[in-house]
């Protein structure tokens, strides 16, 4: 019996020590040189990114959304990554990179270039993706898997996502300065971009993919 405690335990190290290790998530933004098949080219700070695309890699750019959707109710297969990211746009392009090649997980595309050339290099981030769980007016926690992390936010966080700037107009028109309270709600899927400081996490961006059901 013993011995067949021990097999069993060597066999759970193995496996633990064979277990790939998670590949840490960045963000990187630039100018688009290249875009087809399933990979694209980003300049960054003079040097060329190839990145990888799968049926994973979501893509946000205006129009996008509404070109997905209207795909899906005639039937057809989907819209194709390149008909959104074009060469010479700005791109912000989040990325994990696993034995040397570097796959795009998301991608924020139709950016404007800075008078042509790639915008200055940002600070590789980390970013987590989950399901809001709170909201206050200095803080934002996000659900993701079975960690529940909390971001410092702002008047200086960004919160992009589809209908973002169509909402910040209309509470700019009644008088309102939009807030995270505001344009985000418990359970929104979101991307959070941040950087760790002085051992707090500072949300830059907080990127809403799918808004909660009403």
């Amino acid at each position: 019996m013993k011995h067949a405690l021990a097999v069993v335990a060597l066999a759970v190290m193995v496996a633990l020590l064979a277990a790939p290790a998670v590949a840490q998530t960045k963000t990187v933004r630039g100018v688009v040189v290249s875009a087809a098949g399933a990979e694209f080219v980003v300049k960054v700070a003079g040097k060329d990114m190839t990145f990888k695309v799968d049926k994973d890699t979501e893509v946000m750019a205006r129009g996008a959304g509404k070109a997905q959707r209207a795909s899906e109710a005639s039937g057809a297969p989907g819209v194709k990554f390149t008909d959104f990211v074009k060469a010479g746009d700005g791109a912000e392009v989040t990325y994990k990179e696993a034995a040397g090649v570097m796959t795009a997980t998301y991608i924020r595309a139709g950016l404007p270039p800075a008078g042509g050339e790639p915008p200055a290099a940002e600070a590789p981030q980390t970013s987590v993706k989950g399901a809001i769980s709170a909201i206050t007016g200095s803080s934002i926690s996000v659900k993701a898997g079975d960690k529940v992390e909390v971001f410092a936010i702002d008047p200086k966080t960004l919160i992009v996502g589809e209908g973002m700037g169509t909402l910040t107009k209309k509470l700019q028109s009644e008088g309102k300065s939009p807030t995270a309270m505001d344009l985000l709600k418990v359970h929104d899927q979101v991307v959070v971009s941040f950087k760790e400081e002085a051992g707090t996490k500072k949300a830059s961006e907080i990127r809403v993919i799918q808004k909660a059901m009403k």
